[in-house]
């Protein structure tokens, strides 16, 4: 690993082995994780190729991303120093939240979908329920762990929903999922917890740099830097969900407030965890370290009325993390060896 302050080719070979090497520890956790336990447990019945292929797409969008990220890290840093490579992953961090939709449409197996007659009627029912209109776009997709989101900058956000879901939901539910993601942007939730993830991911940045051996003006310097922002991005897995959570408590409260019945929301809960993990119950100490969206159970024991937390902030702090070389973006049990949710990880 060149550890040489000053720009050479060999820079590029030993990012790329780094990158490589990363990429051969993950090959058979992805092939486990993305293909035969989903396989295995009829989650879904896709072929090997078709896995593969999807596989194969991600790795080269990342890949090229994080070796691009990379180089201009270590120019940036020879540079101007540690500063201005903080600015620069600030800067990559917004034009990620911008461009998650188009990134996550190059991954899919799908197509946009445009379901009229059922998205008219998703629309008045949005009405009813005193919901801010905001585009509603949907992606045909074959993995049920797939939930879309919120994407886009403050000010601009869109909603993603599965197509998969028009099959599974009644209109009534889905225009609950859609009000929750519009409570968490009209109520600031959202923009708080890309606020946390930024500030988490700058600050574990910087820390990492403080390690003997670490830096951003050698290759040998950034590598080690990766890793302990490794080890911070963990810690963040294990103290952020309880924030994630206090955010998904919020939003139902706010929730019923428009009108939804507690019956509608447990029954929409309960329908969207038997498409993800078919998990209604989990003991209090595995959610408080390990989920950032609560169990259908506590969910309908709980209600928090006050505008606490920041939604999705510990999944953001994952995707976000694209910015400044985060292997554990796409290292978790939720979407290892599956390329569209190392952009957009599951959500409430």
């Amino acid at each position: 690993m060149s550890t040489v302050e000053a720009w050479q080719e060999n820079d590029v070979w030993s990012l790329g082995a780094f990158l490589g090497d990363f990429l051969l520890i993950m090959l058979p956790l992805d092939i486990l994780g993305g293909f035969v336990l989903p396989n295995r447990y009829q989650r879904q019945s896709a072929t090997f190729a078709h896995f593969f292929g999807q596989w194969l797409i991600g790795v080269m969008l990342q890949s090229f991303l994080f070796m691009s990220t990379g180089l201009v890290i270590l120019a940036i840093g020879r540079l101007l120093g540690l500063g201005g490579v903080l600015t620069l992953i600030a800067t990559l961090c917004f034009a990620y939240i911008s461009m998650q939709g188009r990134l996550v449409r190059l991954t899919i197996d799908g197509a946009q979908y445009r379901p009229a007659r059922q998205l008219v009627m998703l629309r008045r029912r949005l009405q009813q329920f005193r919901a801010v209109n905001r585009p509603i776009e949907v992606l045909s997709h074959s993995d049920p762990g797939f939930t879309g989101g919120v994407v886009g900058l403050p000010g601009r956000e869109n909603i993603i929903i599965p197509r998969i879901w028009f099959n599974h939901l009644s209109t009534e539910q889905l225009a609950t999922v859609v009000t929750r993601r519009l409570i968490a942007i009209e109520s600031n939730s959202r923009n708080k917890g890309l606020l946390l993830a930024l500030l988490w991911i700058l600050t574990g940045f910087t820390f990492s740099t403080l390690l003997p051996g670490a830096g951003v003006k050698s290759v040998a310097q950034l590598v080690t830097t990766c890793a302990g922002f490794t080890l911070w991005t963990f810690f963040g897995l294990l103290v952020l969900p309880s924030v994630s959570r206090l955010a998904s408590y919020s939003i139902d409260s706010k929730l019923i407030e428009r009108g939804v019945s507690r019956q509608l929301l447990e029954s929409t809960l309960t329908a969207l965890d038997r498409l993800q993990d078919n998990e209604p119950d989990r003991s209090k100490l595995v959610e408080t370290i390990f989920h950032p969206v609560p169990s259908v159970a506590n969910r309908c024991e709980l209600s928090i009325g006050d505008s606490s937390g920041a939604w999705h902030a510990a999944r953001m702090v994952l995707f976000l993390s694209w910015s400044c070389l985060g292997l554990l973006s796409r290292a978790v049990h939720c979407n290892v060896g599956r390329p569209e949710l190392w952009i957009m990880l599951p959500t409430d």
